[in-house]
């Protein structure tokens, strides 16, 4: 009787183990069903000549902070909105009072918002793509070394498209960092200035992202 016991035992034993591995090994990773992202990145130098001023901005790099909230979709892409802000230090070149020139330094805030197309093939080491478009606001002009307001006096907006690439690195299934360098367009008024000035600038930034995963996407 003892005999058949242990029999019994060593053979339901590894049977019982095995079982437990295949479980385990066997149980899938849920996708985050949404992610979230800050960065932080330099925006480079770009000119915006805007007409209802009478003046040129001649913009110099800064740091750009963004952050940035995602539904996941699955197949590596999610969908949803991205908001950069930065306080940026220009060269401002006008006309006021008819001939008088006026050049001065001085400081804008440069923002975006805009929805976005994230697009991430799995695996640890992965290459990002994202499309973007939405608005890039320049507002809060204030003469260097003063508060005296120049350029415009309330928020100028401007439609922005364009697009990202880059590469990340996954630290683990819920987080990566990635670095990307984006290139967004964006459209400036054509009122008050001559045929042949463009209206168009390009926003250049390279960003480094650490970006989270949140909750679990259903099956």
């Amino acid at each position: 009787m003892r005999r058949l016991l242990l029999l019994a035992l060593v053979t339901v034993l590894p049977a019982s183990a095995g079982a437990q591995i295949i479980r385990r090994g066997g149980m899938p990773f849920q996708e985050p069903s949404a992610f979230v992202s800050f960065g932080v990145g330099l925006l480079q130098p770009f000119d915006v000549a805007d007409g209802s001023t009478n003046s040129v901005w001649n913009f110099s790099d800064a740091t750009q902070f963004a952050v940035a909230l995602e539904k996941n979709f699955g197949g590596s892409a999610s969908l949803g909105v991205r908001g950069t802000t930065a306080r940026v230090p220009l060269q401002y070149s006008g006309i006021s009072g008819g001939d008088a020139s006026i050049v001065t330094d001085a400081d804008a805030n440069v923002s975006q918002l805009l929805g976005s197309l994230h697009i991430s093939p799995g695996g640890q080491f992965h290459t990002v793509l994202e499309l973007s478009a939405g608005a890039t606001f320049y507002y809060n002009f204030k003469a260097r070394g003063s508060d005296i307001s120049v350029g415009p006096r309330g928020a100028d907006t401007d439609f922005s498209f364009g697009f990202g690439y880059g590469v990340g690195y996954n630290l683990s299934p819920r987080f990566s960092v990635d670095v990307v360098q984006d290139q967004i367009t964006t459209l400036h008024q054509k009122s008050g200035l001559s045929a042949g000035t463009s209206t168009s600038a390009r926003l250049t930034a390279t960003r480094i992202v650490g970006r989270f995963g949140l909750g679990a996407r259903p099956r």
